[in-house]
């Protein structure tokens, strides 16, 4: 509450500053910078923008608040597309500064958007964009930032799994992708080998046993092709180390399931764990 009562605040101060002291470039981007905190080296494309920013209509309706998405929200700044793109504003911009844009609204919808100015907006009328501008980050230095924080991720996957496996006293092994396997049942039938189908159960949930998938009914199984791309790394792992009537207990980092980018319920970099039994193997 204190933050965006402290970003309203500054955002009246910014149209209160601004008043008509407006310029205007050769594009027809009007503009007004104030409260300039430093002489630091202004955006380039492709790098990475940290800023607060907000857009609205000329009647002051919000069409646009970054704070209610994040305090320290992201974008990449790109070239601009047309006369009077946003990012064109954006690149006259400083650490530190506070800026105010008009852009006309249906250019911004048309171009930036890529949608159909709303009803509820004039034709000529222009979007008013309030933005501070904290922090610029160059891309390779994002690259950077992006990559230690995978591996920071990395390692707390990797302390998490081997903790659950400690804490619940699984025998069992590590293979080389970082995947824990547990044998609960031995199976005595077929070997499930790649580009066989088999019908297998399964339950899927987090280390603190949430269940967020399952297929139980053995009459109504799930049928999957063994080694192909449509399963996680985790679970052919599994299958291929299995017999027809075998059950296992698979405890997967995220490398070996949904990765960096999650699916569904599960958020990216998070260990999950599936109980598996073969059921079938077929030709």
């Amino acid at each position: 509450m204190c933050k965006q009562i402290a970003f309203l605040l500054a955002t009246l101060l910014l149209i209160s500053s601004c008043g008509k002291k407006f310029k205007k470039l050769e594009s027809g981007l009007e503009y007004c910078i104030i409260d300039s905190k430093t002489n630091a080296s202004k955006a380039k494309p492709g790098d990475i923008l940290n800023l607060n920013m907000l857009y609205k209509t000329e009647s002051d309706t919000v069409l646009f608040n970054s704070k209610a998405i994040s305090d320290s929200f992201r974008l990449i700044l790109k070239k601009p597309q047309y006369s009077g793109d946003i990012n064109e504003g954006l690149a006259l911009m400083q650490p530190g500064d506070s800026a105010q844009f008009k852009i006309d609204a249906e250019k911004f919808y048309n171009e930036s958007l890529k949608q159909s100015l709303p009803h509820y907006i004039k034709p000529g009328s222009k979007i008013i964009f309030e933005v501070r501008l904290i922090k610029i980050t160059h891309l390779k230095e994002y690259e950077k930032e992006l990559s230690l924080a995978k591996k920071k991720k990395r390692v707390e996957e990797t302390t998490l799994v081997n903790d659950y496996v400690i804490d619940h006293n699984l025998k069992g092994e590590f293979l080389p992708t970082g995947t824990f396997i547990t044998v609960i049942k031995e199976g005595k039938g077929r070997s499930a080998n790649a580009e066989n189908l088999a019908d297998v159960l399964y339950t899927g949930s987090f280390l603190d046993g949430t269940v967020f998938d399952k297929r139980t009914d053995i009459q109504n199984p799930f049928r999957c092709k063994v080694g192909s791309n449509g399963l996680v790394d985790g679970w052919n792992e599994a299958l291929q180390r299995m017999k027809e009537g075998g059950k296992v207990v698979v405890v997967l980092p995220s490398n070996s399931a949904y990765g960096e980018k999650g699916y569904g319920p599960i958020p990216p970099y998070t260990p999950i764990i599936f109980e598996i039994e073969l059921l079938k193997v077929l030709k």
